[in-house]
């Protein structure tokens, strides 16, 4: 059986539009929680909200 592992990290390349979709995706689970681990709502929020700081960053470095 496969065990978790919370300390691995990966990396992927996504462009905007690749980020914009995943944040509204994880918007909508936020929005849609149907309950269950709290930890997992947790993370969901986390991973939301840090989805759209790139979009923030995006568009800051767009204004130039």
């Amino acid at each position: 059986m496969y065990e978790e592992d919370d300390d691995d990290y990966y990396s992927i390349e996504i462009n905007i539009r690749g980020i914009r979709m995943v944040h509204k995706a994880l918007a909508l689970a936020v929005k849609n929680w149907a309950g269950g681990d709290p930890e997992e709502q947790e993370d969901l929020i986390a991973m939301r909200d840090n989805f759209y700081r790139l979009v923030l960053e995006y568009q800051f470095q767009s204004m130039d």
